[in-house]
């Protein structure tokens, strides 16, 4: 049986500073063990990534199942309980399994309407003349060019809805598993609350959503200027070994978003479970925190 709260919390803006911190303290409590649960995770996703046909679809359906998994290894830490890299599979056992599943199925119907309204913008933003271009011309970007040019606020207009829809894709998962694998909330509970928690402490999201937007450029900066260091000056330089240096900066490239994967999931993971903590959690104790209003 659910024990959802009525109505999720609302907290102060510095609070979405404060998931990353706790989520950080959650990665480096367990430090080796969040590694092996990543490198684990990593390879099961290359792997259903490879099967034909429903690779993908296969993805988006285990995610919330693992990311239940994930919440409940979260969970333990902040009980001062041990991780366990079996944490990461524990969303497919018992009765909040079929839930997740069903928040994978609502995820693929709705990254289905995003790629539908995307190429329907594409494809609107496309006139006859620009079409017989693209199959006849000479100079293919010259027909893509004009075709910018032709966009029209309806062909915007496309494109800020599907960028509505993501947004809403997000915050219907955001915290759906913690709930359904944590307070034993339906999927579609779990989603609607999700959703409502993200609405009403959008402040502090901006927040959290802007400290991440940091750590970004600098993780660009930074593996960018490894990349120049070891072999991007060779394609400006017109050395002769230009396809070495571009190898170079592909296997760098995968080497930093593997980094990225192992380092920051688990503190994004954390940080999420935070959140929920913070708005959704049912505690006593919490709501006596003054961050909350």
């Amino acid at each position: 049986m659910s024990n959802v709260i009525d109505e999720p919390r609302v907290v102060e803006a510095g609070r979405g500073a404060t998931w990353w911190a706790e989520g950080w303290r959650i990665f480096t409590s367990n430090f080796w063990t969040w590694i092996g649960i990543m490198i684990i995770y990593i390879i099961i996703t290359m792997l259903i990534s490879l099967v034909p046909y429903i690779g993908n679809f296969g993805h988006w359906l285990l995610t919330p199942v693992f990311m239940g998994g994930l919440m409940l290894g979260c969970h333990a830490v902040t009980r001062d309980e041990p991780l366990r890299v079996a944490h990461l599979f524990e969303g497919f056992q018992g009765a909040h399994f079929v839930p997740l599943m069903i928040i994978g199925a609502v995820n693929i119907a709705l990254t289905l309407a995003i790629a539908a309204i995307a190429v329907a913008g594409v494809l609107g933003s496309l006139t006859l003349a620009d079409m017989v271009r693209l199959g006849s011309g000479n100079d293919p970007l010259d027909a893509i060019t004009g075709t910018v040019r032709a966009i029209t606020a309806t062909k915007l207009l496309l494109i800020l809805l599907a960028l509505v829809i993501a947004s809403i894709f997000a915050m219907l998962n955001w915290f759906a598993p913690a709930l359904v694998a944590l307070q034993g909330a339906t999927a579609v509970e779990a989603m609607k609350q999700s959703f409502r928690s993200c609405m009403r402490n959008w402040v502090p999201f901006l927040v959290y959503g802007l400290i991440a937007i940091v750590v970004f450029v600098v993780a660009i900066l930074v593996f960018g200027g490894v990349g120049l260091v070891f072999g991007a000056g060779a394609i400006f330089s017109g050395s002769a070994n230009w396809m070495a240096a571009f190898a170079v900066l592909a296997i760098l490239f995968i080497l930093a978003m593997a980094l990225l994967a192992l380092f920051v999931g688990p503190i994004v993971f954390g940080s999420t479970y935070a959140g929920y903590k913070d708005t959704l959690e049912v505690d006593t104790e919490t709501l006596d925190n003054p961050a909350y209003h």
